[in-house]
């Protein structure tokens, strides 16, 4: 009869796999193939699109801000700690403890996403003021860096932070003005933002009318503020309620796992294992949903 729990966790395992792997090639192959950071940055051209994709979710979260020790190479150490420590807890349930322990593994990252989008959304709040300010100062300066310096202590965070520090490394290496720019882009993760760097860079390049294009930038911003907003919120409200779900479900688990009497009936039926396994799949779908939200946001 173990048999068919085998069975049922392959035929599971499939279709999740199936359906996580055209996602991602349709919503996330090409935006993560353009997240570069140079070595002057956040990241290095160096590393796989996994290691890459990574930074950019440690610097959007806010955590590499906090703890700037931890970086992508570093999360993966902890992650393989943590699938360990996994094992551990639930090792008396047989195998779905494989599921259980990629859950706890996955967990950071699953709130990473979420403070992502909760910086993100904050960003969206903060843009029309700041391309506001950014104009002022920018028409005072006529420099593009010494406007974005001007213009951080009067916004809001995370992207005074973001503007801030960028700009100062900008100032301390040798970094390019593209790149600092770039960086700043990368890091926010805002479409609107993003439209405006690449402004920045092309009049930083070539020169222009850079007057005339940020007026642009700000008819286009109020246009999409309401409906952009609007999104984040579900997205971030969506997130924290799953999350916090499958913390709740991976305690419970915990729980059973101490009894002896529980633990032997699912380690050692057809129905206990089926009840583990299914428990610890649909963790790990609520897990990816938070992820396919917060990428979709």
């Amino acid at each position: 009869m173990i048999y068919l729990a085998f069975i049922e966790f392959v035929l599971l395992a499939v279709v999740i796999y199936t359906a996580a792997l055209s996602i991602e090639r349709l919503k996330f192959k090409k935006r993560i193939s353009k997240w570069q950071f140079k070595k002057t940055g956040l990241l290095s051209e160096k590393g796989s699109k996994l290691l890459k994709s990574i930074d950019v979710l440690l610097a959007r979260s806010g955590v590499r801000s906090k703890l700037s020790f931890l970086d992508a190479k570093n999360m993966m150490i902890v992650s393989v700690l943590l699938f360990v420590v996994g094992i551990y807890l639930f090792r008396k349930l047989g195998f779905a403890a494989l599921f259980y322990a990629f859950s706890i593994v996955y967990i950071p990252y699953a709130a990473m996403m979420f403070m992502s989008t909760v910086n993100a959304k904050k960003i969206k709040e903060a843009y029309l003021s700041f391309l506001t300010t950014f104009m002022g100062f920018y028409n005072i300066e006529g420099n593009i860096i010494n406007a974005l310096k001007s213009t951080a202590p009067y916004i809001s965070e995370p992207l005074r932070s973001i503007i801030k520090r960028n700009v100062f490394m900008y100032e301390k290496t040798q970094m390019r003005i593209d790149e600092c720019l770039e960086n700043m882009a990368v890091e926010a993760g805002n479409k609107e933002f993003r439209k405006f760097i690449n402004f920045a860079k092309m009049n930083a390049k070539y020169g222009g009318n850079f007057n005339k294009a940020l007026m642009k930038l700000r008819e286009q911003g109020e246009k999409l503020f309401s409906l952009e907003s609007i999104k984040s919120a579900n997205a971030s409200v969506g997130s924290m309620i799953i999350l916090v779900m499958i913390v709740i479900n991976l305690l419970l688990m915990m729980n059973i796992s101490a009894d002896p009497d529980i633990v032997y009936i699912v380690k050692n039926t057809i129905t206990g294992q089926a009840i583990a396994i299914s428990n610890a799949v649909s963790i790990v779908f609520g897990l990816y949903m938070i992820k396919n939200i917060n990428s979709s946001a």
